[in-house]
């Protein structure tokens, strides 16, 4: 990210530690990666102040991970919860496009960049958008064309069909070794004025700081923390640097809004005026508290 090789270890993690944190895995995980279940992987902070992993898995090691490893049976892509909240930024995501694109002749393009299972990809899909995928795990490309989603394993195959409207990609950018190049790819393939629908999962400083303090105390960590799968550990305002960076704007912060969206659930049980104006009052409240988030709907600058 900085373009400095010089950092400092944050900690050194335990692969134990790592396979306990991620109900996914399967328990032989340790003979399945070759390795000892006290093996020990470093989370860096680089001079900038960006946190990463500090060993940069094989690919085969990584192949294994998300072939082998994790039991596909138990993801959470088929709980309430996660379809809940991918609907919802599907819909932000839409109604952007909507106003973005408000007379296209032609359906619009959309590229799921890193689609996994395909989730969220068939939600989108319809008259008007016409979906491709690109996911390099075997398992859950199967998975994705399944459901009718054109899914591609090469960029170059990618390319071949592009220019795209729209681009989705969600949970992507801290699993790679290079996300700035995932980012030159995709606005390089993108047409004039694409949007992008764009999310991982949010590591300020405070939170980096608290979980590592927490995990020399009582050897516990939050799932996110995992040196395998996520190489990257993203702040809003490094999110929003490397985007801008990049030549993205910007025009939606989803995760800043949803605070506000949740708060409004309650307003439909008010019967009085001074319930509405309590309601009104809470929710100004909210959107002012509410800081910046990861979750972010952008236009190709």
């Amino acid at each position: 990210m900085s373009g400095k090789r010089h950092s400092c270890v944050l900690t050194y993690v335990p692969a134990a530690v790592v396979a306990a944190a991620n109900p996914t895995y399967r328990r032989d995980f340790a003979q399945i990666l070759s390795i000892s279940a006290e093996d020990e992987f470093p989370i860096v902070e680089g001079p900038s102040g960006f946190v990463f992993s500090g060993w940069l898995p094989p690919e085969d090691f990584l192949r294994r991970v998300y072939e082998d490893v994790i039991d596909h049976s138990r993801t959470i892509t088929a709980t309430i919860e996660y379809r809940r909240a991918l609907l919802e930024f599907g819909g932000a995501f839409l109604q952007t496009a909507e106003k973005y694109f408000v007379s296209s002749p032609r359906p619009l393009r959309l590229l799921d960049f890193g689609c996994g299972y395909g989730v969220l990809t068939q939600m989108l899909a319809g008259r008007d958008i016409q979906p491709f995928g690109y996911e390099p795990s075997v398992e859950r490309s199967a998975r994705a064309s399944q459901v009718g989603i054109a899914v591609f394993d090469s960029l170059d195959r990618v390319a071949d069909v592009g220019p795209f409207d729209l681009v989705v990609c969600t949970e992507v950018l801290e699993h790679v070794p290079d996300p700035r190049g995932v980012l030159r790819f995709i606005r390089k393939h993108a047409s004039s004025g694409a949007l992008m629908a764009m999310t991982v999962p949010q590591c300020d400083p405070a939170f980096v700081a608290s979980s590592i303090d927490v995990f020399l105390r009582d050897r516990l960590l939050p799932r996110v923390f995992n040196p395998w799968e996520h190489l990257n550990y993203f702040s809003a305002q490094s999110l929003r640097r490397l985007l801008a960076e990049e030549g993205f704007k910007v025009v939606n912060d989803f995760g800043r809004a949803r605070s506000v969206y949740d708060a409004c659930s309650g307003i439909g049980e008010a019967t009085s005026l001074k319930s509405h104006v309590r309601s009104g009052l809470r929710l100004m409240k909210r959107a002012l508290a509410t800081s910046q988030s990861t979750e972010l709907i952008c236009a190709s600058a």
